[in-house]
């Protein structure tokens, strides 16, 4: 794949992109570069990993990417770090960082896929960066229940220890208008992007999600909690949390034209740090360069008055996930209900994303940590 990283730079509110977290085995070091540089991304966690490590701590480092948050952890007084990634080329840069910071005998970098992984002991803190801007997106329910189960001691934190995932109905018209011609800024033009519908037997450019800065004020409604995930608790996290159906309802604040939905999260780090990616403001760098934003498209847009109600139903499936291969769809459908009429109604999915979205399927466990 074209590297990201490259081609982000001086990306603008509305552009769309293809999703990154359907490309993780094909993240390349220019990618990792992007997560590196992503301030929202890094200053959270950086924070948050210095508040919750505490001297002597035995920490896993979940999907350790090239080593940053492990050597942020050992930084913190961590006794030991076992770092876990399938990418064999990026665990060897995560090593060489750790090494060259002086910390390379207290940590232990482990190749392979977390639900095949012992460790000789059990953690006292998971640091993980397993999340998609849908929250869910990489597989993380699984992946955490399994790793909790397995892995951590009686007692042991988590980060994070919270998240949220949001969706909010918006007019983004420019967004929409770019799906519309099949043209994401790194699908390599209409016609490479029509190939990958074929394969994957799409109906349309509709049915994917895509990774997009959506400003604020494109909002219809107040956005709405469409998941929690709270990894505090102990057996919050079942596997089967992982495939649900939720009705979401919505109140028009404003007259517009219905393009689709926002998503995004909100992740509880540690007890003062929030991660909060659902901001737009690109040139102050408060915005996520390597998440941006979820945008579930409409095939139509619909015109919204004030008043008007959006009804939404948000579902995903995952019929392997539990056993360590990354196989999910979301489907998005609802109808739009003026003075008490349904005036239109929007089907979308990306039922077909398990076999073949952008590429052949993946086995995801923990894969090429987004925060490197």
């Amino acid at each position: 794949m074209t590297s990201t990283a490259t081609s982000t730079a001086g990306y603008q509110p509305e552009q769309v992109w293809l999703p990154a977290s359907e490309q993780l085995l094909e993240w390349d070091e220019g990618f990792h570069d992007l997560l590196l540089g992503d301030e929202v991304r890094m200053t959270a966690f950086r924070t948050a990993i210095a508040e919750a490590v505490r001297p002597g701590m035995t920490v896993l480092d979940l999907g350790t990417g090239t080593g940053i948050l492990a050597l942020w952890a050992l930084q913190a007084g961590a006794k030991r770090v076992y770092g876990i990634d399938l990418n064999a080329s990026v665990l060897q840069t995560a090593t060489e960082r750790v090494v060259a910071a002086g910390y390379g005998e207290r940590f232990s970098p482990i190749h392979g896929v977390s639900f095949d992984v012992s460790l000789p002991e059990r953690v006292d803190l998971v640091v993980s960066e397993i999340m998609g801007n849908l929250a869910d997106n990489e597989g993380f329910v699984a992946i955490l229940a399994d790793v909790r189960q397995r892995l951590l001691a009686d007692g042991g934190l988590m980060v994070p220890s919270r998240v949220e995932s949001y969706l909010v109905p918006v007019a983004a018209e420019q967004a929409h208008e770019q799906v519309s011609r099949g043209d994401p800024v790194d699908a390599g033009g209409p016609v490479p992007f029509a190939e990958r519908l074929r394969r994957r037997g799409a109906r349309s450019p509709f049915d994917l999600y895509y990774d997009v800065i959506i400003p604020v004020c494109t909002y219809l409604a107040t956005p709405r909690v469409a998941r929690l995930y709270n990894f505090a608790a102990p057996d919050c996290i079942p596997p089967a949390a992982a495939a649900y159906r939720v009705p979401l309802a919505y109140t028009a604040c404003r007259d517009g034209i219905l393009t689709g939905f926002k998503g995004y999260f909100v992740a509880t780090l540690s007890d003062t740090v929030a991660l909060d990616i659902s901001g737009d403001d690109i040139a102050g760098r408060a915005t996520s360069d390597s998440w941006k934003h979820c945008y579930l498209p409409i095939a139509e847009p619909v015109p919204v008055r004030r008043g008007d109600r959006i009804g939404l139903t948000f579902s995903r499936s995952c019929p392997d996930e539990a056993t360590g291969v990354f196989r999910q769809s979301y489907q998005w459908e609802g109808q739009v209900i003026s003075q008490g009429t349904p005036v239109a109604r929007f089907t979308q999915s990306t039922a077909e994303a398990s076999q073949d979205v952008l590429g052949p399927v993946k086995q995801r466990s923990v894969l090429t940590n987004e925060t490197s």
